[in-house]
């Protein structure tokens, strides 16, 4: 810019100030002399620092000058500045009267500031059926704000009776005048097809749009939503994250938490569990329940933070209180497992209920359980069957076993075996080895069902194939002796090496006998006797008799007088009788030390 422009482009601006200037001085002129329209352009100069030093004090002088000759637009301007906390000396209880004579000469934004009024109670008694009326009046004259809390009232039955095609009649006309909240209220409703209003998610989307770009945090929420559903357009994750974060970082409690969701699971944007926790504790703090939840969960797993058990526990609780039901069964399971909160059964057993009660399968098994087993409570069984019940009405497979046991056992309910086959297959159906194998016994057996050896075979099978070691076990037995199949000993064998490894007992015993009589293997003592070594150690009074022998005699193992008494000792204590004998026999052949060595380690393997 040359010496020359830069002097012209000076003196425009010194011209345009003066200029500006003259009409201040103007204007001020005008009103000193008593011109409502200049007393009333001063004020909103002074009021908004329009081309002249902003003054509250003054404005008010120059709006009530207008305003008390009965200039509707001063009377609201002036309401408005008495009843904001700017003002240094505001009086809400004036603003009301003002914006009334305003309102009652019939200008419509006065109108709308006295029905807030009126409806929130603030400088005057609140009143709402007045301030419904008032809005009507706003409305009708195209104030955007009434229009879109008339369709409000008609939709929740504020004073009028509820008509949802008069709400979106309302929010039509608000969303043309261009409100934000108008466009989002009616989005919502034609996303849904209410109020008569046909489903049109392509208008949905545009108003939610249009809304959102005002700032509106609901509708940044909602169109959020419909990125995410991919309604109206393509699932757009990262652009749900996106607006999710802009409803949040309004102050959006619900945005925060789903946000929160989003930033642990990696949606729309890269995962961030720390920053999901500040997201989670904001919208905790604010009240939004399943925040609570997500935070407290948290804090007691450790996710993304360090474990802080007295913390989740405030938390989930709070959540819990509020009916947050997922909240109420980790709270009991909490108590119940003592893992992070000090073990206590009753406060499991009443959340387990509160739960139980609010629908959820998994605490309403749990409530049966701990009613059965009379854990933090006294045993009542009869309630622990309708919880059962309940559960397994919802295909909880756990709670239709315990059901077939308990109709098997007549426990709580009148034996039935039909009743117990039926939910011995409705769990077995699902997978529950446990079941699979008692529905096979039922079929062995003949009980509450035809007798099916083949068929008792097949379930057998299924859950020996879960690994289910006495499942692997009546498979072994049923090839053994020829049972639902032809006999086959090899086959035989291998499940009882299979039941054997698991730990069943009964199958190391017949295992550890095949081994030494040789049947369907080659026979091999020192095999024998680990098995009776296995089975003796269980229990089994036939395996501790006959590894006893093994040791008295050296079979399979060195020959150990100190053990076979011992041995022998176990099974005789368990009423075998020839094993007396053995004992009062081994005994003859040891030496007095010998003898106070076996009975020391007989009392130590008795007391253990």
């Amino acid at each position: 810019m040359s010496v020359a422009e830069e002097i012209k482009d000076k003196a425009a601006d010194l011209t345009g100030k003066a200029t500006e200037l003259t009409e201040v001085l103007e204007l001020r002129l005008a009103a000193q002399q008593g011109y409502i329209r200049s007393q009333f352009v001063l004020a909103v100069k002074l009021a908004t620092g329009d081309g002249i030093e902003k003054n509250l004090d003054e404005a008010v002088k120059w709006y009530k000058k207008a305003a008390k000759k009965d200039y509707a637009p001063a009377q609201n301007n002036l309401g408005l500045i008495l009843a904001g906390s700017v003002f240094s000396a505001p009086d809400p209880g004036e603003a009301v009267r003002w914006f009334r004579k305003a309102a009652e000469s019939g200008y419509a934004p006065a109108q709308w500031n006295l029905s807030r009024h009126l409806q929130s109670g603030e400088g005057v008694a609140r009143n709402v059926s007045e301030s419904v009326e008032w809005v009507k009046k706003a409305a009708e004259q195209d104030i955007a704000a009434a229009q879109n809390r008339l369709g409000v009232c008609y939709s929740e039955g504020i004073d009028v009776e509820a008509d949802e095609v008069q709400a979106v009649n309302w929010f039509r006309k608000a969303s043309e005048g261009g409100l934000a909240a108008g466009r989002y209220n009616l989005a919502l409703r034609l996303r849904a097809g209410r109020g008569g209003t046909d489903q049109d998610i392509d208008l949905a989307r545009e108003l939610a749009q249009k809304a959102a770009e005002q700032g509106l945090m609901d509708a940044q929420y909602l169109l959020g939503q419909m990125c995410e559903a991919g309604e109206g357009a393509e699932v757009d994750e990262e652009m749900a994250t996106h607006l999710y974060r802009q409803a949040a970082d309004q102050g959006h409690m619900e945005a925060q938490n789903i946000l929160g969701q989003r930033l642990v699971e990696g949606k729309g944007t890269l995962p961030d569990t720390v920053e999901a926790l500040q997201w989670f504790a904001l919208a905790a703090e604010s009240g939004c329940v399943p925040a609570q939840y997500n935070y407290g969960r948290h804090l007691l797993q450790g996710d993304g933070v360090t474990v802080n058990g007295g913390a989740a526990a405030h938390w989930i609780r709070l959540a819990a209180v509020a009916g947050h039901i997922e909240a109420q069964f980790v709270l009991a399971d909490a108590y119940d497992s003592g893992l992070v909160f000090q073990h206590n059964p009753k406060e499991a057993l009443k959340w387990y209920r509160k739960a139980a009660e609010g629908g959820k399968i998994e605490a309403q098994f749990s409530l049966a359980v701990s009613l059965e087993c009379g854990e933090g409570c006294t045993p009542n069984i009869e309630e622990a069957v309708k919880w059962y019940e309940s559960a397994g009405e919802n295909g909880c497979a756990p709670a239709l076993f315990n059901l077939g046991v308990l109709y098997l056992q007549g426990h709580g309910v009148v034996p039935d075996d039909e009743k117990s086959v039926h939910y011995f297959r409705q769990a077995s159906e699902q997978g529950v080895s446990n079941a699979q194998c008692n529905l096979g016994a039922m079929y062995e057996r003949g009980r509450g069902v035809e007798e099916d050896h083949a068929e008792a075979l097949k379930w057998y099978e299924m859950a020996a194939n879960e690994e289910l070691p006495k499942a692997q076990y009546n498979v072994a037995v049923m090839h053994h002796v020829g049972r639902g199949t032809e006999t086959n000993l090899a086959k035989a064998v291998e499940w009882y090496e299979r039941a054997a490894n698991h730990g069943h007992a009964n199958a190391q015993y017949v295992l550890a006998s095949l081994y030494h009589h040789g049947e369907g293997v080659e026979a091999d003592l020192k095999m024998a006797a680990k098995w009776y070594r296995a089975a003796a150690g269980q229990g089994v009074a036939e395996a501790q008799l006959l590894l006893a022998d093994c040791y008295l005699r050296g079979r399979g193992v060195p020959e150990d007088y100190v053990l076979a008494y011992v041995w022998f000792n176990c099974a005789a204590s368990q009423g075998v009788e020839i094993a007396k004998r053995y004992k009062r026999m081994t005994e003859r052949c040891m030496t007095p030390s010998q003898i106070a060595h076996a009975q020391e380690k007989s009392r130590a393997m008795m007391a253990a």
